[in-house]
């Protein structure tokens, strides 16, 4: 891939994912000379991240990806605005670096994933959080969703999705089953009945499309949980009900939506 500064664009492979050696280099080839500690992360199949200092460094794994976190940038900045300042400090803002090797870099979030792993380094437990902690987390999604939903995303100049963007309608799934996934919400006081169409595609709102455990960073050493909110990269317009559905993942019944 040829980038906009007329040189010829690479992508990390499996074979080089883990030379931490050429991390360096790339970081430092970018005005990123005094990085000092780089720990490669756990990430999906788009990207290969890494800690390094106090950034998240992600390199996309093919030109589609690349081109899915350009998109990416764009949303954040059009709706960082709208979600101040409550969320200030806690939306997950991306800068891009094209060079040889294409990289998204940000500030480093403190927290852990919640998605139903078991308890490590990197994944907390819902169930463990205190009552406290997740009426705060209740209140915080909730204000997230407010904000988001409340855009008016034609006013908006949206970037169209990319072939990469993932599609969170479970709803069309011959094995998706309404009742189970409300039921696995209420807990958390989302009660889907409230905020489904009554007809199709209606009622659509700005959604961040991939709010799940994996994409809620959480401090369980504070009562202020919520420690950020990433991964803007599957902003769509839809039903803005669908924009509940990955969070049923929170909880042990989250293999409902799998």
């Amino acid at each position: 891939m040829q980038g906009e500064k007329g040189f010829i664009m690479d992508f990390l492979t499996k074979e080089n994912a883990d030379n931490l050696d050429l991390i360096r280099e790339i970081l430092a080839d970018n005005d990123f000379k005094d990085i000092q500690n780089i720990t490669r992360l756990q990430s999906g199949s788009r990207s290969v991240a890494y800690y390094a200092d106090d950034y998240i460094v992600r390199f996309p794994k093919a030109e589609i990806i690349w081109q899915t976190m350009q998109r990416e940038k764009v949303i954040i900045d059009m709706i960082y605005p709208h979600l101040m300042p409550y969320f200030d400090g806690k939306i997950h803002k991306i800068e891009l670096v094209e060079g040889k090797y294409p990289f998204s870099i940000s500030k480093r979030f403190y927290g852990k994933i919640c998605d139903g792993r078991p308890e490590s380094e990197y994944a907390v437990l819902y169930q463990n959080l205190s009552v406290k902690q997740q009426a705060k987390l209740a209140q915080d999604i909730a204000t997230f969703f407010h904000l988001m939903h409340q855009i008016d995303y034609k006013k908006l100049n949206m970037p169209e999705p990319t072939e990469a963007i993932d599609n969170w309608d479970v709803s069309t799934r011959e094995d998706f089953d309404y009742a189970s996934v409300r039921e696995a919400l209420l807990p958390h006081k989302i009660d889907l009945d409230y905020y489904k169409p009554t007809l199709p595609n209606t009622d659509k709102a700005l959604c961040h499309n991939d709010l799940s455990g994996s994409n809620l960073l959480l401090n369980p050493e504070s009562d202020d949980i919520l420690a950020g909110i990433i991964d803007f990269g599957n902003v769509v317009v839809m039903p803005k009900y669908q924009d509940f559905f990955p969070l049923s993942k929170l909880t042990a019944n989250w293999r409902l939506i799998r």
